[in-house]
C-alpha cells in the first residue's frame, strides 16, 4: 500500500490555507459592499486613523446640534401657531364685545360672555400643550401643566365681581388678584416656573430666547380679559358694562403687545432655521471629507467579491479533486 506523497501533502495543505484566506476576504469584502466603508481602516489609512476618528466625531456633533435645532424649531413653530390661536380667539371676543355694547344689545352681551366662557377652557388647553414631552408655556418648569383647571378662575373671577361694589371695584380687586405675586393667579392658577425656557443654542457659545410664558404680561392680560368678560354676567352692581367694556378693551391692547412677542419669537425662528441650513451644509462638507478617507465604492467591491468567490470555487473544486487522488493512492 502506498503512502501520501509530501508534494501531495504540501499541495493539500496550500490550498487549504489559500481557502481559508479567500473566505476571510470574501467575507470582509461582503461586508464592505453592504456598509460602502472599508472595514479595516487602519490598513486602509496606513496607520494614519487620528483624522478619521476626528472627522467622525465632528460628524456626530453636528448631527447632534441638527436635531437639538430641529426639536427647537418644532416648539418655536408650534408656540407660535398656539399664540395665534390666543391672538384670534381674544381678538375676536373683544370686538363682539365691544360690538354689542355700542348698539346696547343686551342678549348679544349675554351670548359673548357664554362664548367667552368656552373660550376660556380653549384657552387654557392651548396655553398646556406640550412638544416632546415638555411644556411648551410653562418656563423653566416643563413637567407639568402652566395652569390649572379654568373652572377655578373663573370661579374666582366670579367672586370678586359678585362682591364688588362697583366696576372700579373689581377693577381693582382684579388688579390684585392678577398681577401681584400673592394674587390668586400666581398663587393658584400659574404653575410654571419663575424663570423662562432654557435659552436654545445656535452654535458654539451662541443662545437665544425663542419662548413664551403663561404668565407672561400679554397673555395674562387676555387670560384676565376673557374670563372677566365670562364672568360679567354675575355683576350686581349698576355699571356692569363698565367692566365688560373695559376688560374687551384690554383684550385688544394686550393683543397688540402679544404680537410684538410673537415677532422676537419668530426672529429666534428664522435664527434657528439659519442655523439648521449651516450645519446641514457642514454635515455635508464633513461627510465628503470622512468619505474620501473611509468609503469603499460598492461597485468595486462587488466585482473584488465575485472574483473572490470565483476564485472559491475553483478552490474547492482542485482540493475536492487532490483529495480523491490522495485517497485513491491511499488505497491502491
Amino acid at each position: 500500500m502506498s503512502s501520501f506523497s509530501v508534494p501531495d501533502v504540501l499541495s493539500f495543505g496550500t490550498l487549504s490555507r489559500n481557502i481559508a484566506d479567500l473566505k476571510l476576504r470574501a467575507n470582509t469584502t461582503r461586508s464592505e459592499a453592504v456598509t460602502g466603508r472599508y472595514e479595516d481602516i487602519t490598513k486602509r489609512l496606513d496607520g494614519d486613523v487620528g483624522s478619521a476618528h476626528l472627522l467622525k466625531k465632528a460628524i456626530g456633533d453636528v448631527q447632534f446640534f441638527h436635531q437639538s435645532l430641529s426639536l427647537a424649531e418644532g416648539r418655536t413653530q408650534t408656540t407660535q401657531s398656539m399664540l395665534n390661536h390666543v391672538s384670534v380667539e381674544s381678538n375676536r371676543i373683544s370686538t363682539e364685545a365691544l360690538a354689542a355694547l355700542g348698539r346696547a344689545d343686551s342678549d348679544a352681551v349675554d351670548i359673548i360672555a357664554a362664548d367667552a366662557r368656552v373660550a376660556v377652557s380653549d384657552l387654557f388647553n392651548v396655553l398646556n400643550t406640550t412638544f416632546g414631552g415638555r411644556a411648551l408655556f410653562g418656563g423653566d418648569v416643563t413637567d407639568r401643566a402652566p395652569l390649572t383647571s379654568p373652572d377655578q378662575i373663573l370661579t374666582d373671577v366670579e367672586t370678586i365681581i359678585a362682591g364688588a361694589a362697583n366696576a372700579a371695584d373689581a377693577e381693582a380687586q382684579l388688579n390684585i388678584y392678577f398681577d401681584s405675586p400673592t394674587g390668586g393667579f400666581a398663587t393658584s392658577i400659574y404653575q410654571g416656573g419663575v424663570d423662562r425656557s432654557p435659552p436654545i443654542e445656535i452654535g458654539p457659545g451662541i443662545r437665544i430666547d425663542a419662548s413664551a410664558k403663561a404668565d407672561d404680561q400679554p397673555i395674562k392680560d387676555i387670560i384676565r380679559s376673557l374670563t372677566t368678560i365670562a364672568a360679567s354676567s354675575v355683576a350686581a352692581y349698576s355699571d356692569a358694562n363698565t367692566t365688560i367694556e373695559t376688560n374687551a378693551k384690554r383684550g385688544l391692547g394686550a393683543d397688540a403687545e402679544l404680537t410684538e412677542l410673537r415677532a422676537v419669537i419668530g426672529v429666534g425662528e428664522s435664527r434657528i432655521s439659519a442655523a439648521k441650513v449651516r450645519y446641514e451644509a457642514e454635515e455635508s462638507v464633513l461627510t465628503s471629507l470622512y468619505n474620501a478617507k473611509t468609503a469603499r465604492d460598492p461597485f468595486e467591491a462587488a466585482s473584488e467579491l465575485q472574483l473572490l468567490e470565483t476564485q472559491l470555487e475553483a478552490s474547492y473544486l482542485l482540493t475536492s479533486r487532490l483529495s480523491r487522488l490522495t485517497i485513491a493512492n491511499f488505497l491502491r
